[in-house]
């Protein structure tokens, strides 16, 4: 339904979605991701600070592995497990020419600054990848978060 709405918006269909802290979660994660495993158009989708959950996440990385465009998820604290985050960074690892973030850093960005970010350990697993993937980033700050033992 989401999508549907932003194609309608955006002629030739939205490329990206912005839903940071919008209360997504439960069902509407559910349509969201069965939207975005048909949708030709969204190269990036930002749904960090919702309640995804588990279920959710499952439901997203099936949508990843099966979307063609859609490069960039910022998935930070959805509040998924471990498990969850390292399913979606396999989906992610197994399309290396296509998604570039699961965490927001941008391809050419040469700092990363989450100092006094609320990071848990799935968290920490999503910025792993992005780390990995971004091949301009000499900087990193991670002072002050929650991340903990991984």
């Amino acid at each position: 339904w989401l999508l549907d709405r932003a194609a309608r918006l955006s002629p030739g269909g939205a490329r990206r979605l912005e839903l940071s802290g919008c209360c997504v979660g439960g069902k509407a994660v559910l349509h969201l991701a069965s939207a975005l495993r048909a949708d030709t158009t969204l190269t990036s989708l930002d749904i960090r600070r919702n309640y995804i959950g588990n279920r959710g996440a499952i439901c997203l990385a099936n949508a990843l592995a099966a979307n063609a465009t859609l490069t960039n998820l910022n998935m930070l604290g959805t509040m998924i497990t471990e498990e969850n985050a390292r399913a979606l960074v396999a989906v992610a690892e197994f399309k290396p020419n296509q998604i570039k973030s699961l965490c927001g850093i941008t391809a050419d960005a040469s700092s990363v600054d989450f100092t006094e970010r609320p990071l848990d350990p799935a968290d920490a697993l999503l910025l792993a990848f992005d780390l990995r993937v971004n091949e301009t980033a000499t900087e990193l700050d991670l002072s002050s978060n929650q991340i903990g033992d991984v």
